[in-house]
């Protein structure tokens, strides 16, 4: 009797400790759930601000005859803006599309310098400006360097040229030749909203700034020259003028990140083109989550003014 006793305690011990390991890893699964849920909510909140943010600059933007947006406190160069809501932190980054190259407008010459100046090789940079070209002309005749549909079935690509302008910039990574980090470098300096054949230097975001600063040095190096300084006011200048045109303000990308104290965080990007006859003075041409490199904004300091005021 007391063996078996014992052994039916044994066994009590037993359950009880598989029943105390279920409970625990429910428990855990529960925190777990939860924590997610309230990660959830706050993303949820951060991304409803900034889109409210995000409408608040677009129509600051279609509302070009009250005053100018520099006396507003937007800089159209990609400058932030830092503001508070409440006790969120808010960055606006306000980009005149001028200031980027379009894919669809730019020529061979300047695709290639931009991307010299984003430290590609001179002859890789050749031939993916001219294949850039190609891609978005109508015929299927390779340019000098460039590449049509011939060329892609011998690099064992299963797409062509598309044979027509870019509507967005990430079809890029269509283009024979492109590669992953090379998209992410030319995401930040390439538009296809500004339908300009060159780039508006006052406007310049400094991500062209630096290509242009690049450029020059490498520009000097090959001619043995000394290298130009290297500051903002000469990198402008280092843009040179045959790929300047003085901006027609045609649209504009907008960035706008928010910080959660809670840790929740969200950016949302837009282009947003001012038009007089749209019923709210814009439209909006995208509306994205930008990559990394493009949310990577500063935080306002707890003094910061709220947004409300600093976009009014």
């Amino acid at each position: 009797m007391r063996t078996e006793g014992g052994f039916v305690l044994v066994s009590v011990l037993w359950l009880l400790a598989l029943l105390t390991l279920v409970m625990l890893v429910l428990l855990t699964a529960v925190r777990i759930d939860v924590r997610a849920a309230g990660q959830f909510v706050r993303h949820a909140e951060a991304e409803a601000l900034a889109d409210g943010v995000m409408r608040l600059v677009a129509l600051r933007l279609g509302d070009r005859d009250r005053r100018s947006l520099d006396a507003a406190g937007l800089p159209r160069d990609g400058t932030p803006t830092l503001c508070a809501h409440g006790d969120a932190a808010v960055a606006v980054a306000v980009t005149d599309a001028a200031g980027l190259v379009d894919l669809n407008a730019a020529s061979t010459a300047l695709l290639e310098w931009l991307l010299r100046g984003l430290s590609v090789a001179p002859e890789r940079a050749a031939a993916l400006a001219a294949a850039i070209v190609d891609f978005r002309d109508e015929d299927d005749v390779p340019g000098v360097n460039g590449a049509e549909s011939a060329a892609y079935r011998a690099a064992g690509l299963a797409h062509g040229p598309k044979n027509a302008p870019f509507e967005t910039v990430t079809e890029l990574d269509q283009v024979l030749g492109m590669d992953v980090a090379l998209l992410g470098r030319l995401r930040a300096v390439t538009t296809v909203h500004s339908r300009q054949p060159g780039i508006d230097a006052s406007v310049a975001p400094r991500e062209i700034l630096a290509a242009a600063a690049a450029a020059a040095a490498s520009g000097a190096a090959e001619r043995g020259a000394a290298a130009p300084a290297d500051s903002g006011v000469a990198a402008r200048a280092d843009i040179p003028s045959a790929f300047r045109v003085p901006s027609r303000a045609r649209a504009y990308r907008v960035i706008v990140t928010v910080q959660l104290p809670g840790g929740g965080r969200f950016t949302r990007e837009a282009m947003v083109e001012p038009d007089r006859t749209a019923s709210l003075g814009f439209w909006i041409r995208e509306w994205t989550v930008p990559p990394p490199a493009l949310a990577d904004v500063p935080e306002p300091s707890a003094g910061a003014v709220q947004c409300a005021r600093a976009l009014e």
